[in-house]
């Protein structure tokens, strides 16, 4: 008896787990075809192939099943975690991009939806400390206020607001985007390296 009980605790966690899955891939699909305007329960139930019931059972209403999308959606471009060099930096930023290209929808409605805002929001601090490190790593010990100063530009333009700028008014796609970008980056450290860097004792 307890074997079973203790099997069957598990499974049933990973059911949910992998219906959650089911139900955000979905949202994601449904977005990038129709855009969040058309985003429907109906659609989205028949989209991970479960039942409407289900979709509301995990997320009563609109409001919820957004703000837990968002929370998601960095996984789904792979941008959940942060390069702790210029290197792996400039080694991501240009597929990073590219794949803001062929998901464009999605990552439109991360930047334009309320919700999408509200989740960046939640890992504001520790993209700053992620920022910070990578300065650290790159530059050494830089004094404030400049220290934050370069943080913030080079994660503006690490960011999909910096691809969606390029693409709108220059009309480059994500490799190009994503060098242009890069060489920003690089001089903006190469810079702090010649002139900001703490005096050493």
């Amino acid at each position: 008896m307890n074997i079973s009980t203790t099997s069957a605790v598990p499974l049933r966690d990973r059911n949910k787990t992998k219906t959650r899955e089911a139900i955000m891939a979905a949202v994601a699909r449904r977005l990038e075809n129709d855009g969040l305007a058309q985003l429907s329960f109906t659609e989205i139930a028949r989209e991970a192939d479960i039942g409407e019931s289900t979709v509301y059972r995990y997320y009563p209403n609109k409001e919820v099943l957004l703000e837990a999308f968002w929370d998601w959606a960095p996984q789904a471009i792979q941008r959940d975690s942060y390069p702790q060099n210029f290197h792996e930096l400039e080694s991501r930023l240009s597929a990073d991009f590219v794949r803001f290209d062929q998901r464009e929808p999605l990552i439109r409605g991360m930047l334009a939806s309320p919700q999408g805002r509200s989740a960046r929001m939640h890992t504001a601090a520790a993209r700053q400390q992620a920022f910070r490190q990578l300065v650290a790593n790159e530059v050494g010990d830089v004094p404030d206020p400049d220290r934050d100063r370069l943080c913030a530009a080079i994660q503006l333009l690490y960011s999909a607001t910096t691809w969606a700028t390029f693409k709108d008014y220059w009309n480059m796609d994500g490799a190009e985007a994503g060098k242009a970008a890069s060489a920003a980056i690089a001089g903006l450290l190469d810079h702090a390296r010649r002139t900001l860097r703490a005096p050493q004792d």
